[in-house]
Order: structure tokens, then C-alpha cells, then sequence
């Protein structure tokens, strides 16, 4: 059972994964500002995780040292800070259909640093190490079919209001502005950070054994740090006002149960299997938000996005 644990935990992750980016997607077609999203957000994380971390690591946490103090700095700023508000922008001009096919790279790019930090070793002349490399070029090559080809729209979806590259026919959404070159950008570049943060994350579990404070730490400083970035770009109060709806709600769903536990999970299947097996799994995030964005905000299938799935 326990050899089974981190594959049902990161398959359980990539759902949360899916649905909370259905949620957040509606959220900023509402009016919800990506940047305020990623302060809220991680500040539910830490408000839950700050007081689990004290009282249940008090005899096991380490000392904070200088040098871990600002490896849990870069990897904030790297893995949160950078990567979300990245992320959610692409998030804002695509669909989660696009920023989930874009997390196929995860895993390739994840690989070949693994591979430059020598934590992998890749032998051609094995199958084993013929299939690794054949997976890194499909990664690749998904993420491109994606974005150069959107094929035949299949009929039973044609009267749907968002298409797969989050192209309006005709939305009532007010808010988000469709362009979906500039999503994949945005959210190519969060997957590059996030593949980063999942390298050296893998070096500080080792070296600052207490999870639940360590992502406690992370979180917290991924507040202030993102806090400074959004008031740079939200200086009016409106988009930091709270009420009783959706912005909220992905507020709490997105904090709680994809950053709190997903997040804590995701540190204790790295601790055991590496960085590459967790980014393994961020392809299987497409095929469940493909299937809830149709259902849900009844985004059109195109071939194109079939074919990725299938890939992926």
C-alpha cells in the first residue's frame, strides 16, 4: 500500500489541480484580479499551515539557518511568486484547456535539468532510457500541437460560449480578454519556473527535513513577496475587496485544499520518488480539465485538443 501512496496522491493532486483552475477561471471571468488572487490565496495556506507546522514538528524542525532562509526565499519567489501569477495570467487570456496542456512541458523541462543537475541519468542504449527521452519529445511536441494546430470543431459543442483557445463567440464575460498566444506564453514561463522550484525543493527536503514548516515558510513569504507585486499593479481598493462569492470561493478552495494539503503532499512525494515523477503527472491536469471545461464552461473540442489528450 505504501508503494501505491504517491501515485494515488498525485493523481488525487491533479484533480484538485483541474477543478481549481475551473474555478479560478470563472472567478477572473467575474472580475477577480489575478495578482490579488495569488496574495488571498496564500494567505489561507499559511493562516492553516503556520499553527499544524508549530505544534506538530516542534520536536522534529530544524534550526532555520541563513542558508536555508533564503533557499525557502528563491524557491517562494521561483515556484509562487513567479510561477502563479504567471501562471493565473495565462490562466486570465487563455482557458484552463490551454494552461493545462501547457503543463505537458513540466515534465520535459523538469527532465532536462534533472539531467544538467545530474539527477537523472539517461543511457540511449537501454529501453529504459530510450523511453525517457521519447517521452520528453512528446511532452514537447504536445504542447506545440496545441499551440499551432486547433483542428475540426466537433459539432456537438459548436453553439458553446469559450472555444479551446478561449476565443469569446459570444460570452457575457466582461473581464477576460481572449488571447490565447500571450496565455501560453505566460503560463510556459510558470511552467519553467515551477520545473525549477521542483529541482531545488528536492535538495531542501533533504537538507530541512520538516515539511509542514517548510511549506510554511515558503507560503508566507510567497505573501509578502506577492503582495509587493500586486500593489504595483492593483492600487485601487476594489480588487482586494472580499464577498460572499465565486472570487471568494476560489480564494478558499485554491488556498485549502490545492496549496495546503495538494502543495504538502506534493513535498512528501518528492521527498520520496524526485522531481520527475512528480511531473510526470501534470498531463494527466489536461484530460480532467478538458472534460470539466466542457461540462462546465462548455469550451468547444477541437481536434486538436483530442489529439493532445491523447498524447498526454
Amino acid at each position: 500500500m505504501k508503494d501505491w501512496c504517491p501515485y494515488m496522491m498525485m493523481m488525487v493532486l491533479q484533480l484538485g489541480l483541474g477543478t481549481g483552475d475551473i474555478v479560478s477561471k470563472g472567478a477572473l471571468e467575474g472580475g477577480m484580479s489575478y495578482h490579488v488572487f495569488v496574495v488571498y490565496r496564500h494567505a489561507v495556506t499559511t493562516l492553516i499551515l503556520s499553527p499544524l507546522a508549530f505544534f506538530l514538528e516542534r520536536k522534529t524542525r530544524p534550526p532555520l539557518t541563513r542558508p536555508i532562509f533564503f533557499k525557502l526565499c528563491l524557491l517562494a519567489l521561483c515556484g509562487y511568486t513567479v510561477a502563479q501569477n504567471a501562471y493565473f495570467a495565462g490562466l486570465f487570456y487563455s482557458s484552463p484547456t490551454v494552461t493545462s496542456a501547457m503543463n505537458n512541458l513540466c515534465p520535459a523541462i523538469t527532465f532536462i535539468l534533472a539531467i544538467i543537475f545530474r539527477m537523472e541519468k539517461v543511457n540511449t542504449k537501454t529501453h529504459r532510457g530510450q523511453a525517457k527521452v521519447l517521452g520528453t519529445l512528446i511532452c514537447l511536441g504536445g504542447a506545440m500541437t496545441f499551440i499551432f494546430y486547433k483542428g475540426y470543431l466537433f459539432p456537438p459543442l459548436k453553439d458553446s460560449s469559450i472555444d479551446i483557445h478561449g476565443l469569446n463567440s459570444h460570452s457575457g464575460a466582461t473581464h477576460a480578454k481572449s488571447d490565447w498566444v500571450k496565455g501560453s506564453s505566460f503560463v510556459i514561463l510558470a511552467m519553467l519556473c515551477w520545473s525549477v522550484f521542483l529541482i531545488l525543493l528536492t535538495s531542501l527536503c533533504k537538507d530541512y527535513p520538516a515539511p509542514l514548516s517548510m511549506n510554511a515558510w515558503i507560503f508566507c513569504f510567497v505573501v509578502i513577496q506577492s503582495a509587493a507585486v500586486a500593489v504595483i499593479f492593483e492600487r485601487t481598493a476594489s480588487p482586494w475587496a472580499l464577498d460572499w462569492d465565486l472570487k471568494l470561493l476560489a480564494y478558499v478552495y485554491n488556498g485549502v485544499l490545492v496549496s495546503a494539503i495538494g502543495y504538502s503532499l506534493q513535498t512528501w512525494c518528492i521527498s520520496k520518488k524526485g522531481p520527475v515523477f512528480v511531473a510526470l503527472f501534470f498531463p494527466l491536469q489536461l484530460i480532467i480539465a478538458a472534460i470539466l471545461s466542457a461540462l462546465i464552461l462548455r469550451e468547444r473540442l477541437h481536434l486538436g485538443r483530442l489529439l493532445l489528450c491523447y498524447m498526454g
